[in-house]
């Protein structure tokens, strides 16, 4: 009775493993079959571009197929505000366009970004899913060299300089001469909806020589150089108290002058 009972254990052992060899061997051969078809699959991207505050810039992804099987169920680019294209109903983003063609075994996939500022600035998924599988290219996109305006001015007690749409932010050094005056400068800078800096720097004329003129520049750290440079040269004004007495004094003589010539005349 113990004999019979062992073969017959033994016996539905050998039927589970063989199940389970029959299992495993299916899925293998499955992902195989798989893994064969997605090798005829190629997803192609730009790896990094650059562009300026205010470019058009556009950025490709190629499929490339040498099956015929292939069947796309999605085919777009993902970035900070989601899918940014769908494949069949167009333009999802308004500063955002997309384009799809298709040639032979070459399927395109074109996102063209107006008017890039650094809120643009990041990485965007080129994504393909399709029935051989899921694919995806990374392109990374760097904004640089943003400067919209800059301007500069003088008054009484200070020298003033600013720069607008700054991308990346930088600092402002004054220089009169070979004196640097940086130290003595009072700096302020706010960050626009946009990701660029407002810069605004402005010194005391009594920190340096008014009778020469002052030198401001945009320095960015990012690129170790100066950008912009100004110069500024102080106006002569009457403003100091033994300008107003000699003024004074002028004034009186002229007046004395007119009452002579009338009583003469």
């Amino acid at each position: 009775m113990i004999i019979e009972t062992s073969f017959l254990s033994g016996e539905r052992t050998q039927h589970v493993v063989g199940w389970v060899s029959i299992i495993w061997f299916t899925s293998v051969m499955i992902t195989a079959v798989i893994s064969s078809d997605s090798q005829h699959v190629t997803l192609e991207a730009t790896s990094e571009v650059l562009a300026t505050c205010g470019d058009n810039v556009t950025v490709t992804c190629n499929v490339n197929v040498t099956s015929p099987k292939l069947d796309i169920k999605l085919f777009s680019w993902i970035g900070g505000n989601g899918d940014l294209c769908q494949r069949d109903s167009g333009q999802q983003d308004p500063a955002a366009l997309c384009e799809n063609t298709s040639e032979n075994f070459l399927h395109t996939r074109s996102l063209t970004l107006i008017n890039v500022m650094p809120v643009n600035e990041g990485r965007y998924i080129c994504k393909l899913r399709s029935n051989l599988g899921v694919k995806s290219a990374t392109t990374v996109l760097t904004v640089q060299n943003c400067l919209e305006s800059f301007g500069a001015f003088t008054d009484n007690f200070h020298a003033v300089c600013q720069f607008s749409g700054v991308y990346p932010n930088g600092t402002v050094h004054w220089f009169q001469g070979d004196d640097n005056l940086t130290d003595h400068a009072i700096t302020e800078e706010e960050k626009d909806q946009q990701g660029r800096y407002n810069v605004l720097s402005k010194i005391m004329v009594e920190k340096g020589n008014p009778s020469q003129p002052y030198n401001c520049s945009l320095w960015i750290p990012d690129y170790r150089k100066y950008v912009s440079n100004q110069q500024l040269i102080m106006s002569q004004k009457v403003s100091s108290a033994g300008s107003v007495v000699k003024l004074q004094w002028i004034c009186m003589l002229v007046e004395i002058m007119m009452l002579m010539l009338k009583s003469i005349a």
